[in-house]
């Protein structure tokens, strides 16, 4: 009988991305581009903040917005509406974005300049922590309703960013469940180097504080 042969599929396929991903980081680099990947569940506030980072980013150079989805236009019409570039990439079904759809999406800007880019991934706590986009830094959105033990939950999410963002902290007088100090203690625990901010973009807590780390980053990250 023939031996069997187990074929890592999965491996392969990450390593592929990595090798695109490293490539791609490094071309924005030296064109001067600064990249964050956002990542969250559905309704983390992804969209809202960064309408409200736009004001002190634009201060600071271009910005340009890849809005992905399982599908519509919503998210990047809002980006539109506001004055800024948007890409809209429709995933149809696949719960994270690798690095075949960033270049495309990348490509449909038509070769423009941005100081700034940005990729609202898809709202997902897995998939999303496993494939890397080519960004300079990797952060993640955790809303107050959503509760803190999702820092328990999706430990590998937390593991891989460089900053988690709490959003929406207008909601804590309407959930007393909501333990920061425990939040923090148990991601610092996952990721020791963790910067966290403790952010609502409908009032501005926490945003510029926000938007000057990325300013601070993209000094370190780009030529």
């Amino acid at each position: 009988m023939e031996q069997s042969r187990i074929i890592e599929i999965k491996e392969d396929i990450l390593s592929s991305n990595t090798n695109a991903a490293d490539a791609f980081r490094a071309t924005l680099a030296q064109e001067g581009t600064f990249y964050t990947d956002i990542m969250a569940s559905p309704g983390a506030d992804k969209t809202t903040l960064l309408l409200a980072l736009l004001p002190y980013l634009r201060k600071q150079g271009e910005v340009g917005i890849i809005e992905a989805d399982l599908a519509s236009t919503v998210d990047s019409q809002k980006i539109k509406e506001a004055g800024v570039d948007a890409v809209q990439l429709e995933t149809h079904g696949i719960c994270h974005v690798d690095m075949n759809m960033v270049e495309k999406s990348w490509a449909a800007f038509g070769g423009k300049h941005y100081d700034f880019l940005f990729l609202e991934n898809i709202g997902n706590l897995v998939c999303p922590a496993e494939f890397d986009t080519g960004a300079h830094r990797r952060v993640m959105l955790l809303s107050v309703p959503e509760g803190y033990d999702k820092v328990y939950k999706y430990p590998p999410m937390f593991s891989v960013v460089d900053a988690l963002i709490v959003t929406k902290t207008d909601y804590l007088p309407l959930n007393p469940d909501f333990d920061m100090a425990a939040l923090h203690k148990q991601a610092r625990v996952l990721n020791p180097n963790l910067r966290i901010f403790e952010t609502c973009a409908r009032t501005g807590e926490g945003v510029e504080e926000l938007a000057a780390w990325l300013c601070e980053c993209r000094t370190t990250s780009v030529v």
